[in-house]
């Protein structure tokens, strides 16, 4: 409640220099903000509703600190979604509605586990829009208590596709505190991953416009990161699962599978070795006809 009557005071100090038709919005916000403080749960919603179309520019700050104090999960679901509103419409102070979103989806400051899905689903939506890079609070998300919400971080991950989901989706796969479950979808997400290579000999282009721009101090044509070789990554993570010998078979069986999704030459020796020497049987013949699928492409 304080804090909700600083903003208030700090918004009168700016409305004082401004032209008189901004008295009438300091009014209307003065009134959503104390719809907020409604005992009416119905109430308190038709406010977010409000404040989240309106566009004014207190309204985030007003909706962020009545998620702090707000009780009822109906109420605190309908800020997320007016702060996503801001978000979506570019309103004033829409950069602030992203991080009082990502706020709501962090379990320490948000108890609750739908508010904190929905939280997360704005943001990756957000992120789609090229309005923000999901991938830190997707990481952060895969700490999450609810298993719910680290399948939905994993599957977003999966989905965002880009080279930097190969690190949080490789600490997932291969973290043994994480449930089986979280497991075996981050070993198919990386499979699953589609990243653009250029081979060899793109990456020898890459290389020689990188230092010859460097000598010149131009930008280079092509960004530092395309020297990575990037299905490697991804067949060295899949490789250290399957010679686990603590991890369970399906996860083992899993990361043969998605060595072949990868579809990269980089994993011929690593399914050749499994072939001729793993220890479980099911695990060689899955790799067996991985590599004969693989192979075959190669010739095709």
């Amino acid at each position: 409640m304080v804090s909700l009557r600083i903003h208030l005071i700090g918004i009168v100090v700016v409305l004082l220099l401004l032209p008189g038709h901004a008295w009438g919005q300091y009014q209307r916000v003065q009134q959503l903000a104390e719809q907020l403080r409604n005992p009416e749960p119905g109430v308190r919603r038709q406010a977010a509703i409000a404040l989240g179309r309106a566009g004014f520019a207190p309204s985030v700050a007003l909706l962020d600190d009545a998620m702090d104090e707000e009780a009822d999960v109906s109420v605190r679901l309908e800020i997320v979604r007016a702060l996503r509103y801001i978000v979506f419409q570019r309103s004033a102070g829409y950069p602030a509605a992203m991080q009082a979103l990502a706020r709501a989806c962090d379990h320490e400051h948000q108890p609750d586990e739908l508010v904190r899905l929905r939280a997360n689903e704005a943001l990756w939506e957000a992120a789609k829009r090229n309005m923000l890079d999901p991938v830190a609070y997707l990481e952060r998300s895969l700490a999450d208590p609810s298993l719910r919400l680290r399948l939905s971080a994993v599957a977003m991950l999966r989905r965002h596709g880009t080279p930097e989901v190969i690190g949080p989706l490789g600490r997932a796969a291969t973290d043994r505190s994480q449930h089986e479950t979280i497991r075996l979808k981050a070993v198919e997400a990386l499979g699953a991953v589609a990243l653009s290579d250029p081979g060899p000999v793109g990456r020898d282009v890459a290389r020689a416009n990188i230092r010859t721009t460097s000598l010149v101090n131009v930008p280079p044509l092509h960004p530092p990161g395309l020297l990575e070789q990037r299905h490697r990554r991804q067949i060295f993570l899949l490789a250290a699962i399957v010679d686990d010998a603590s991890n369970s078979s399906a996860l083992r069986l899993q990361a043969v599978r998605s060595m072949g999704r990868v579809k990269d030459k980089a994993a011929v020796p690593v399914l050749s070795r499994i072939v001729q020497s793993h220890a479980d049987d099911a695990v060689r013949n899955q790799a067996t006809l991985v590599l004969s699928h693989l192979l075959a492409r190669q010739y095709e």
